[in-house]
């Protein structure tokens, strides 16, 4: 995708009134660090001129045309997040797709006033959208190119991550079918539109894809069902963002194992600087490896996600610490994001892909 080391940023974005203090950490504190990335999450978070009735948040056209130039004038590529097939809300509550079109609900048993205080998050936990029912994509695809269009984006994430509700046994159109062929389906709905159609580059959340059981990984970094041999069912060109938040005795194999298929791969950490240094130096060891052994995969870069929504606060705060180099270990929220952030984007300022 790029000849230098993606340095990525992730944040969440709902509301107009966090545009000029965007602009302001893009160009106060992101820029200057060398970050050449920003994945804005949307979804529903987005003021939708194509399916109004769908939109839950305030930040339209007008403000990612004002935040997409900003962002070229700072040398930053903006990657919209609009999330896909898993996360169809949150918990049991369900966002306004399935509400407003049922027959799109892969559960639609599981009733929104379900308990998720004494429900097991691997028993239920969010809504995903029926992998059989193609006519999600009337709603899906005229969303994503809004926004892809809107900020005049050439690289688009669908997330997919933590996609837990598939082959569900009480899906008339899913029950007894293969996971992981349903997951891969979506994916290769996905890319073709996305980059045969549209010739826009296609990023992921990785977790999915991860063999659990083999690489020495939770439920949640992995898969424990085997959705994971859908890698084997996709085209290589999708950017992989493999995000591990916790640390690992066994390292980062998975990362390897991606770079052997040919993919481009990009670890993905969070709030803990002891964590985010520990799985870039991993990361890196995995690249190294697979250099040495031919694989024809390349390990890009590093994405610092940041999951809050974008309030005016927030922005203040990892802004004055990005400034001030933070870099400590003993910080969680921002102050912890934003530690993961200087530290990623030095140890990558001189890393060639």
């Amino acid at each position: 995708m790029t000849e230098k080391a993606i340095r990525a940023v992730h944040l969440r974005v709902k509301d107009a009134g966090i545009t000029d203090k965007l602009i302001q950490y893009m160009k106060d504190g992101l820029s200057p660090l060398g970050v050449n990335f920003l994945c804005l999450e949307f979804n529903p978070g987005y003021n939708y001129r194509c399916f109004p009735e769908l939109a839950d948040g305030s930040f339209g056209k007008e403000h990612a045309r004002k935040v997409a130039l900003a962002a070229k004038e700072c040398g930053i590529r903006i990657v919209p997040l609009f999330m896909c097939f898993g996360h169809q809300g949150w918990r049991f509550k369900k966002n306004a797709l399935l509400k407003l079109h049922p027959e799109f609900d892969e559960t639609p048993h599981i009733p929104e006033d379900g308990d998720p205080e004494n429900t097991p998050d691997l028993e239920f936990y969010c809504h995903s959208w029926c992998a059989s029912n193609d006519d999600v994509y009337k709603f899906v695809f005229p969303r994503i190119d809004e926004i892809m269009e809107d900020f005049g984006a050439d690289c688009v994430h669908v997330g997919m991550d933590e996609v837990f509700s598939l082959a569900d046994e009480n899906c008339p159109r899913c029950k007894g079918k293969d996971r992981a062929e349903l997951f891969a389906r979506t994916v290769n709905i996905l890319h073709d539109h996305i980059v045969k159609v549209k010739g826009w580059k296609m990023m992921m959340w990785a977790d999915r894809l991860n063999n659990a059981e083999k690489f020495g990984y939770h439920e949640w970094e992995g898969d424990v069902w085997g959705t994971w041999r859908a890698l084997d069912m996709i085209p290589n060109d999708i950017l992989l963002a493999d995000w591990h938040y916790e640390m690992n005795e066994k390292g980062f194999p998975g990362i390897e194992a991606f770079l052997e298929k040919g993919f481009t791969v990009i670890p993905a950490g969070w709030q803990e600087l002891k964590q985010a240094r520990f799985l870039l130096d991993e990361a890196l060891k995995n690249a190294k490896s697979a250099k040495e052994k031919g694989f024809s995969g390349t390990m890009a870069g590093m994405m610092i996600t940041c999951w809050r929504e974008a309030e005016n606060e927030l922005l203040d705060t990892l802004l004055e610490s990005v400034k001030a180099r933070e870099q400590n270990e003993d910080e969680k929220g921002a102050h912890g994001v934003a530690s993961s952030v200087v530290y990623m984007a030095n140890k990558l300022k001189d890393y060639i892909p």
